[in-house]
C-alpha cells in the first residue's frame, strides 16, 4: 500500500496524508477492508499517470532494436532499403505518438527536411492500409512505447 502512494502521488506530504485519510474514511463508512483496490478505485481520480514520456529518442531506440540497426543508421543520410524503410517507421511514430512538428522530426533525424518527414508518414499511412505484416510491426512497437 506505501509503495502504490509513493509511486502514484507526488512528493507533497499533505497530499500524501490527504490520500490516506480519504482510503481510511471511505473504508470506514463503507464497511470495507483496506486493499490495494479500495486504494485504487479511491483515489483514481487524483493518481498521476506514471506512464513514461515517449520521445523521438525512445521511438529511435526501439525502432533501431526492432530492425537490428543503430541509431546511427536511422540518423544517417543512406537510402538502402533497410535502412529508409525504419527510418521512415520511426517517423511515423514519432509523429503519432509525440507532439513534434514536422521540422522537428526531420532534424532528429540527421537534419531531413520537414517534406521527407511528411513523405515518410504519408507513405506508411498508405501500406499500412493493404499489409497486415506492417500493420502488426506497427501495434507491436507501439505496444512497446506505451508500455
Amino acid at each position: 500500500m506505501a509503495l502504490f502512494l509513493a509511486t502514484h502521488t507526488s512528493s507533497n506530504v499533505r497530499e500524501l496524508e490527504g490520500s490516506l485519510v480519504r482510503i481510511g474514511a471511505y473504508a470506514f463508512l463503507t464497511g470495507r477492508t483496506i486493499t490495494l483496490e479500495l486504494a485504487h478505485d479511491v483515489l483514481k481520480d487524483f493518481l498521476r499517470d506514471r506512464s513514461p514520456e515517449i520521445t523521438i529518442e525512445t521511438i529511435q531506440k526501439l525502432v533501431a532494436a526492432h530492425f537490428n540497426l543503430k541509431i546511427a543508421d536511422l540518423k544517417s543520410p543512406r537510402k538502402l532499403k533497410a535502412i529508409a524503410f525504419p527510418r521512415q517507421i520511426a517517423m511515423y511514430l514519432a509523429r503519432k505518438h509525440t507532439p513534434a512538428s514536422f521540422p522537428e522530426i526531420g532534424s532528429r533525424f540527421g537534419g531531413k527536411d520537414h517534406s521527407t518527414v511528411i513523405h515518410a508518414v504519408r507513405k506508411i499511412e498508405e501500406r499500412l492500409k493493404t499489409d497486415s505484416q506492417l500493420r502488426a510491426t506497427i501495434d507491436a512497437l507501439a505496444g512497446s512505447l506505451t508500455q
